[in-house]
């Protein structure tokens, strides 16, 4: 039964996940699809969450600008206090696409402590440490809030059900 949960879990990681990539924050999926970019891109803009969406032949790039950040039970006092801001690009082939989200900031959205309101500061400030590796800290309390919440604002549909 423990040999299932891990290759379950090995599996899911496998295809979502937060790195060091040389000294900045990266989170990267890959996800089935059955579309192609333009239609991808059209639910992108649909989708109200993202902004300067451009389509290069079969890549789309973006940004986010207030991704709000939802978790339960306790999180770290930037991550309670902030928002999401970040770069994207989605890479196609065929029947499937990655997503590579970089330049990830947290914008505070409220004066707490040493917090000011609007105030925006990369990710890495608080993830990684001298040697940009993970703080032990991020890494088991707050890489699978970020990643839940990068995972599920670039969750769409493939369903048309007008």
């Amino acid at each position: 039964m423990k040999v299932i949960i891990f290759l379950i879990l090995a599996n899911t990681m496998a295809f979502a996940q937060i790195e060091a990539d040389n000294g900045q924050v990266v989170w990267r999926t890959v996800k089935e699809y059955e579309g192609n970019s333009e239609s991808l891109l059209k639910q992108l803009k649909f989708s109200g969450k993202f902004s300067n969406l451009e389509l290069l032949e079969d890549t789309i790039i973006g940004k986010f600008t207030n991704a709000p950040i939802n978790f339960q039970g306790s999180a770290s006092m930037y991550l309670m206090a902030s928002n999401m801001m970040g770069s994207f690009i989605i890479q196609f082939k065929e029947g499937r696409y990655r997503i590579t989200v970089k330049n990830l900031q947290m914008k505070s959205q409220t004066s707490v402590g040493v917090f000011d309101e609007g105030s925006i500061e990369a990710i890495e400030k608080y993830a990684l440490n001298a040697n940009g590796e993970f703080r032990k800290r991020f890494k088991s309390r707050d890489l699978p809030i970020l990643e839940d919440n990068l995972s599920k604002l670039f969750e769409f549909s493939q369903k048309d059900d007008w």
